[in-house]
C-alpha cells in the first residue's frame, strides 16, 4: 500500500455516495416496484433504517482499530488465515458485481446511443477508462469524484422537479402495495443495494482522520438512503404499479419525458455524458479495489502490475451471460441474496472476534507478573 495516499472526508463520502447510488442510473426504480409494488419506497427506507443502525454497532465496535482495513481486522481476528479468508471473500464479492455492472451499463449505453455497436466494443472502452482509473489511483479517482458528485446530483434533482406536474400521490396506493409480508422478505434481501458500502472499510487506511471513519459512514448512508427513496418515490407517483415494472431505464424514462417550453425536448441527451461519467468513476473504483485487496490479501509488493490480468478476467465474465436478461438474473438471483450478509454480517463478525481476541490479549498480558 502507497502510504502516502491520503483522502479527505468528502472525497471519501463522494467516492461512497457514487458507488451506491449509480444503480439509480440502472434499473434500481423498476426492480423495487417488482419486488414491493407501490411501497418499495417504503421497503427501501427501512432498509436504509435498518443498515444505519447496523452500521452504527459495526464502527463503534471499530474504535479501536481506527486506521485498519477489513483485512487487518480479519487477521488479528484469526491470524493470517483470517487474512486471506478475509480477502478472498471481497474479491469474489467485488469481482462479481463488477462484471455484472460493466455489462449493465453497457447495455444500457448501446441501447441509448450506440444502437448499431457490438456490446464488446462498448465493454472495451469502459475496460479501457477502467485501466486509466485504477493505474492513476485512489487520491486522482476520489478527486474525480468531488467533482463528479455534484453534477449528477444537480442532474438527479432537476430530473424530480422537471417532473413535478406529472405527480399524482394516489398511484402510491394501495400503501402497502404487494403487502407486509413481501415488504419484509424482499426487504432483507435488498439491503444488498447497500453492499458497495464495503469500501468505507478498505478506504479507511487512506483516510486523513482516521476516527472520521463513522461520521462518512453515517452521511454516506443517510444521502444514499434520501436518494434511493426518492428516486422509488418519485418514480411511482408517476408511472403507477405495475406500469412501473415495464421500463427498461426507469430514470432515463423520467428524463426523456421532460419538455421545457416548445423548443427544448429530449434533454435527457445532456445527462448521458454525466451518467456515463458516474460508470466511468464506478468501475474505476471497483478495479482499483480489486486489486488493493489481491495485494493486501497475498502480500504483494505492488498493485498496479494486477490492473491487466484482472480486467482481462473482468471482460471476459461481462461477456458470459448472452443477454441482459440474463446479466440481470446473476445479480438478482445471487449477487443480491448473499451480498448483504458479506457487508454487514460478516464484517460485524470479524470486529466482535477481533475485539475478543484483543481484549483477552490484553487482560492476560495485564496479569503478568
Amino acid at each position: 500500500m502507497d502510504q502516502k495516499t491520503t483522502i479527505g472526508n468528502f472525497e471519501a463520502a463522494c467516492l461512497l455516495l457514487n458507488l451506491i447510488l449509480s444503480k439509480i442510473i440502472l434499473d434500481f426504480p423498476r426492480t423495487v416496484s417488482e419486488d414491493a409494488g407501490s411501497a418499495a419506497w417504503i421497503m427501501i427506507l427501512l432498509d436504509s433504517v435498518v443498515v444505519y443502525l447496523l452500521f452504527l454497532l459495526i464502527s463503534r465496535l471499530y474504535r479501536k482499530f481506527a486506521g485498519n482495513d477489513l483485512l487487518d481486522v480479519g487477521e488479528i481476528a484469526l491470524g493470517e488465515i483470517g487474512r486471506i479468508i478475509a480477502g478472498i471473500i471481497f474479491l469474489i464479492q467485488f469481482m462479481y458485481i463488477t462484471h455484472v455492472v460493466l455489462r449493465q451499463f453497457a447495455e444500457d449505453i448501446k441501447v441509448i446511443s450506440l444502437t448499431s455497436t457490438p456490446v464488446s466494443i462498448v465493454i472495451l472502452l469502459f475496460s479501457i477508462g477502467m485501466i486509466v482509473g485504477a493505474y492513476l489511483g485512489l487520491e486522482a479517482i476520489s478527486r474525480l469524484h468531488v467533482l463528479a458528485i455534484p453534477l449528477l446530483a444537480a442532474a438527479f434533482t432537476l430530473i424530480l422537479l422537471f417532473n413535478i406536474p406529472r405527480y399524482d400521490i394516489s398511484r402510491l396506493s394501495p400503501w402497502l402495495g404487494l403487502g407486509v409480508k413481501a415488504i419484509l422478505q424482499k426487504g432483507i434481501i435488498n439491503l444488498s443495494y447497500f453492499s458497495e458500502l464495503i469500501a468505507l472499510f478498505f478506504l479507511m487506511p487512506f483516510l486523513k482522520k482516521k476516527n472520521s471513519f463513522a461520521e462518512i459512514g453515517r452521511y454516506g448512508i443517510f444521502f444514499s438512503g434520501l436518494f434511493l427513496v426518492l428516486s422509488s418515490l418519485c418514480y411511482l407517483m408517476v408511472y403507477q404499479y405495475p406500469t412501473s415494472t415495464e421500463f427498461f431505464l426507469p430514470m432515463y424514462q423520467l428524463a426523456r419525458t421532460i419538455k421545457i417550453g416548445r423548443f427544448f425536448s429530449r434533454i435527457e441527451a445532456a445527462f448521458i455524458l454525466i451518467w456515463a461519467s458516474s460508470a466511468f468513476l464506478y468501475l474505476s473504483s471497483s478495479l482499483y479495489f480489486i486489486t488493493y485487496i489481491f495485494q493486501r490479501t497475498f502480500n504483494l509488493k505492488y498493485r498496479k502490475p494486477l490492473i491487466v490480468p484482472f480486467i482481462i478476467l473482468i471482460f471476459t465474465l461481462s461477456l458470459l451471460p448472452e443477454n441482459l436478461y440474463s446479466t440481470l438474473r446473476v445479480e438478482m438471483h445471487i449477487y443480491r441474496i448473499f451480498s448483504w450478509i458479506f457487508t454487514l454480517v460478516f464484517p460485524l463478525i470479524l470486529v466482535i472476534i477481533a475485539s475478543v481476541r484483543t481484549g483477552s490479549k490484553k487482560r492476560r498480558e495485564e496479569a503478568k507478573p
